[in-house]
């Protein structure tokens, strides 16, 4: 991996790159060296500052460039595989007309369209995540594992660790180009040693239907580093374990 820890350090690795010539297998190029610059940049904002408590002010301009200095052409594999450790989930203001959360399509399948129907939420146009989701990525740590192919199903499953124990909630997920799509199935809780008992998500995700639908989708990704944005708006910053 490149890192760059000073601007001398940068200027010296880019008149390497101009003078030198580049490795076929992998060329160096100046986008993926102010990529690599932001990365360093957006994980010492987030070090020590815990999951959603970082200060947006600081932490959306570094995403949004990191989103920007990534091609089109990228594609997720093979980086996409593997665990996942949450770093950072931006904050989005709480519509009591919609509290279970606002999707960016607009759709809003099963009770979500219902509530919204009496509340007026649906007329909302915002995306918004549920105070739920803002209040567990604050507080406990949380891993995503990844197992995917390209035109197969694959899994995604998160886990949020608690000092009582495990919160595991696994979905099926095919990938289509930078976006997965996932539909929850399975949940349960796994309280930590000595019992070890498993109590069951008292969701039943498959009479759930489209509830249990979402969708990532991830603008930037490199072998250490991603920003992914779900179906609710929220944007997540996630390090490769």
């Amino acid at each position: 991996k490149i890192r760059c820890k000073s601007k001398g350090s940068f200027i010296m690795l880019s008149m390497l790159c101009l003078h030198c010539r580049p490795c076929a297998r992998h060329p160096l190029t100046p986008r993926m060296i102010d990529a690599v610059q932001l990365e360093d940049e957006l994980l010492r904002l987030l070090s020590g500052s815990g999951s959603g408590m970082a200060d947006e002010q600081s932490i959306l301009p570094v995403i949004k460039a990191l989103e920007a200095a990534s091609s089109e052409g990228d594609t997720l594999q093979p980086h996409i595989e593997g665990d996942w450790e949450l770093l950072y989930t931006s904050g989005s203001s709480f519509d009591v007309r919609n509290p279970l959360g606002r999707r960016q399509d607009g759709s809003a399948p099963g009770l979500e369209g219902a509530i919204g129907a009496l509340t007026g939420g649906a007329n909302v146009a915002t995306p918004s995540s549920s105070p739920i989701q803002r209040a567990v990525t604050s507080a406990f740590k949380v891993i995503q594992t990844i197992r995917l192919q390209s035109g197969t199903t694959g899994r995604v499953e998160q886990r949020v660790q608690t000092p009582l124990g495990t919160l595991r909630l696994n979905a099926a997920a095919t990938l289509n180009a930078r976006r997965i799509n996932f539909q929850f199935d399975e949940g349960y809780f796994l309280s930590a040693p000595p019992l070890s008992v498993r109590v069951p998500y008292p969701v039943p995700f498959r009479l759930l239907g489209k509830e249990a639908e979402g969708f990532l989708d991830t603008p930037f990704i490199s072998e250490r580093l991603r920003i992914s944005v779900g179906n609710k708006g929220s944007t997540f910053v996630l390090q490769k374990m």
